[in-house]
């Protein structure tokens, strides 16, 4: 990881560490914040991953799978910004399934990261952490301020661990 990178890290976990403080000052009314957060990271790693695809991807083999996967974040991030106005409980069911999903996908590279004997304690750490949320928002769906808290904290948690990494030392893999 370059200092460009590491300090491009460190600022959006610190940009998600106020994000999580105002959701947790704006308690239930941050409903909106969230979805609207959540779709535009979405749409961004979407369009991050076109112009990735654009400009080098199509040139590698298997390039085309990462421009269908951009179109694919393109495509659930307009969904979710089109939630706002859908109850509450069907927005708090759709990030809770995609919360667990990415705790099952951070947990199967931990236990990859594990055989193939690379740090994996960090990331299997993180795929617990956020399985536990998604497990917290499911018992409380009923209640949005503690749902909001729960997944404040769970975002502040995401946020700690990007710093973190972004101080780590990095292992350099050399072929000989």
């Amino acid at each position: 990881m370059t200092i460009r990178q590491r300090v491009q890290q460190i600022m959006l976990g610190m940009i998600m560490i106020l994000f999580a403080l105002i959701m947790i000052a704006y308690d239930e009314k941050s409903y909106p914040f969230i979805v609207a957060f959540y779709a535009i990271a979405l749409e961004f790693q979407g369009y991050r991953l076109i112009w990735y695809y654009i400009t080098m991807a199509r040139h590698m083999v298997g390039g085309r799978s990462i421009l269908y996967r951009g179109i694919l974040f393109v495509d659930f991030g307009v969904f979710t910004g089109s939630l706002v106005f859908v109850p509450h409980i069907y927005v708090l069911l759709y990030l809770t399934g995609t919360l667990a999903f990415s705790a099952v996908v951070d947990l199967l590279r931990a236990k990859e990261a594990k055989t193939i004997q690379s740090p994996w304690k960090l990331k299997a750490l993180q795929g617990t952490m956020e399985l536990v949320t998604a497990m917290i928002c499911m018992l409380f769906m009923h209640t949005p301020t503690l749902v909001v808290d729960v997944c404040s904290a769970g975002f502040l948690f995401s946020a700690l661990t990007r710093i973190i990494n972004a101080f780590r030392r990095m292992p350099v893999v050399t072929i000989s």
